[in-house]
């Protein structure tokens, strides 16, 4: 068991004044699984209409409404979190992450590439479970299903270069695996489609990681008994350095900030995090008093 500390910080900035600004945050943790939320605080600046509410997949979301002229919007929050990974329960899966998104549809390319990877691995053949919402292809045996994420895991991080700017929020996973380059966006996308194709149940995750200052994006796979997490972009299976925000079919289901305005403005942002012990002292880069 460890408690982590996290300080998440955005900064939207506006090439000319916007007014009448809804927006969707998710950028407070979730009890889930592994994590339980200890206490978490949320401030805006200009101070902003809120209202907290659950999405579909059960992430806590934050709407909020700016009705006056505003150049900038930034958002702050900060909280603890328990972690303790050795005490994961049983968790249903919906069919739904066994199916491919826009994003995380795998080519014929992909498929093979799977099956070659996995193959190398053998021990478990797949079949039909039975999960929450109908019949749930999976691999008989939780301990092969695992032995050969964990492989695709190693061959997704072994094929990509990290590169950023290579990659956008729109480039599909049969894009990135095409070009090799991306962020941990596409690492994610990829494994999850790769997954997939073999008929095991994977969801995207967004979240913060210790010792990066930015969100950090991985996979989970359903093992036919719980969600089990794994980090491409690092070859970790994940374990008390993480702590999530959210999780989806892919990036679209769960973004950490979107939103609408009145105006012709240009957005940019600028996004600043830290997590760890409790212990320590954890500050963002760039510290907002509201």
């Amino acid at each position: 068991m460890r408690i982590l500390t996290y300080v998440f910080e955005t900064s939207l900035s506006f090439s000319c004044p916007v007014t009448d600004h809804s927006f969707v945050l998710r950028c407070l943790p979730k009890s889930a699984n592994t994590q339980t939320v200890m206490d978490a605080q949320i401030f805006t600046s200009p101070r902003a209409s809120l209202a907290e509410q659950e999405d579909g997949f059960g992430n806590r979301i934050i709407v909020g409404y700016l009705p006056q002229e505003h150049g900038s919007f930034n958002f702050y929050t900060t909280g603890h979190v328990m972690v303790a990974c050795d005490l994961a329960g049983e968790t249903p899966c919906h069919p739904m992450f066994v199916q491919p998104t826009r994003l995380t549809g795998a080519t014929a390319e992909m498929a093979t590439f799977a099956r070659e990877v996995v193959g190398a691995v053998g021990g478990c053949a797949l079949a039909q479970g039975t999960g929450e919402g109908g019949s749930l292809p999976r691999c008989a045996g939780g301990g092969g299903v695992l032995a050969q994420v964990r492989a695709l895991c190693e061959a997704v991080h072994a094929r990509f270069s990290y590169v950023p700017g290579a990659t956008s929020t729109a480039t599909t996973a049969a894009e990135a695996f095409g070009c090799e380059t991306g962020v941990c966006q596409d690492y994610a996308h990829v494994m999850i489609s790769l997954c997939r194709s073999l008929g095991i149940p994977a969801r995207y995750v967004t979240g913060l990681m210790v010792g990066h200052g930015a969100t950090h994006a991985w996979v989970e796979v359903h093992d036919g008994r719980r969600w089990c997490g794994f980090d491409p972009t690092n070859n970790n299976e994940i374990d008390d350095r993480y702590m999530l925000f959210a999780t989806g079919r892919d990036f679209e289901d769960c973004p950490i900030e979107c939103g609408i305005f009145r105006g012709a403005a240009v957005q940019t942002q600028e996004v600043s995090a830290s997590l760890g012990d409790a212990t320590s002292q954890n500050q963002p880069d760039q510290y907002l008093t509201f």
